[in-house]
Order: structure tokens, then C-alpha cells, then sequence
């Protein structure tokens, strides 16, 4: 258990700092994002095997981090999704000028 909680926080570690690049590696970030996943099926099985472990706080923290990185990775979603209509409506900009050329 201890070892997945630690590679669970390292590869945690390693996509917030993904994503704080100005250049997102889509491709990283989602590899980092199957491993993820993968360790929290091995703790979800863990934990229906000890209860005891489902109510620590180690795992709650866990939990919370999950929480937390779900929130960060859907707010960078929304700030890209932004950055993208801008860039269209520029491109968009452009065409209407490349008319009067």
C-alpha cells in the first residue's frame, strides 16, 4: 500500500508539473494519467480487502489529492478551451482581412 500511495503522489507530482509548462504535453499527461488509473484500481482493491486502510488518513488524502488534481486538469481544460476561441476569432479576423488585399 505504501508504495502505491508513493508512486500515486510522484506521478501526481508529475502532472501538475505538466501542466504548469506553457506547452502542454497532451501525449505525457495522459500516459501519467493511465498510470494513474491504474494504481487507484490496484488501491480500490486494497481497499474492499482492508477496511482499515479505507478509513486511514493516508488514504483520505489520497483521495483528497485525487480531488484536487481532477479540479486543476478541468480548470487548464477550460483556460485551453479560451485560449482556442481566441484563437479562432483571430484566424477568423485575418480572412476578413485577407478579402480587402
Amino acid at each position: 500500500m505504501d508504495e502505491q500511495l508513493k508512486e500515486l503522489g510522484d506521478v501526481d507530482n508529475r502532472i501538475k508539473v505538466l501542466l504548469a509548462d506553457v506547452d502542454i504535453n497532451v501525449d505525457e499527461i495522459i500516459q501519467l494519467v493511465d498510470i494513474r488509473e491504474q494504481l487507484l484500481q490496484v488501491l480500490l482493491t486494497l481497499v474492499s480487502e482492508n477496511p482499515a486502510f479505507g478509513k486511514s488518513q493516508r488514504w483520505r488524502d489520497a483521495i483528497r489529492d485525487t480531488q484536487q488534481l481532477v479540479e486543476l486538469m478541468q480548470s487548464k481544460t477550460v483556460l485551453i478551451g479560451k485560449d482556442l476561441q481566441k484563437f479562432r476569432h483571430g484566424n477568423k479576423s485575418v480572412q476578413q482581412y485577407k478579402k480587402f488585399l
